[in-house]
């Protein structure tokens, strides 16, 4: 009797310091904003900072576009080719997984390198986009 009392102790401890999911998302993106951001120009983007917006249920990640990407009117003749490639990419990201099984809303939001202020793409994915 004395090791079932403990043993339901023990699981009442852990059960009881799980973060929910979406507060592991909030510290997750700050931590990775705080250490990695800004990151290296890859392929014309940079990654500025991500963040978790609980009112929506939304990761958002705040990009730029750098070099020849940094051009609206070439962005804007392909969007719906672009927009298909990002969702095509999230669909087969395995490391937002867990974000996509609890449906959670992805937000792309994409700057100019040389215009800062002038945001050139900004998309948001929902569950029935990657699903």
């Amino acid at each position: 009797m004395k090791y079932i009392f403990i043993l339901v102790l023990v699981l009442f401890c852990f059960s009881a310091c799980q973060e929910s999911l979406e507060k592991r998302a909030a510290r997750e993106l700050k931590e990775y904003t705080l250490k990695k951001c800004p990151t290296p120009i890859i392929n014309d983007v940079q990654t500025d900072s991500a963040n978790y917006e609980p009112e929506t249920k939304t990761i958002h990640y705040y990009q730029k576009l750098c070099n020849q990407a940094d051009n609206a009117e070439a962005i804007n003749q392909h969007k719906s080719e672009i927009v298909s490639s990002m969702k095509d990419n999230l669909k087969a990201n395995t490391a937002n997984k867990t974000y996509k099984d609890n449906g959670f809303n992805f937000r792309y939001t994409y700057r100019s390198q040389k215009e800062p202020n002038k945001i050139i793409l900004d998309v948001t994915f929902t569950p029935k986009d990657y699903k």
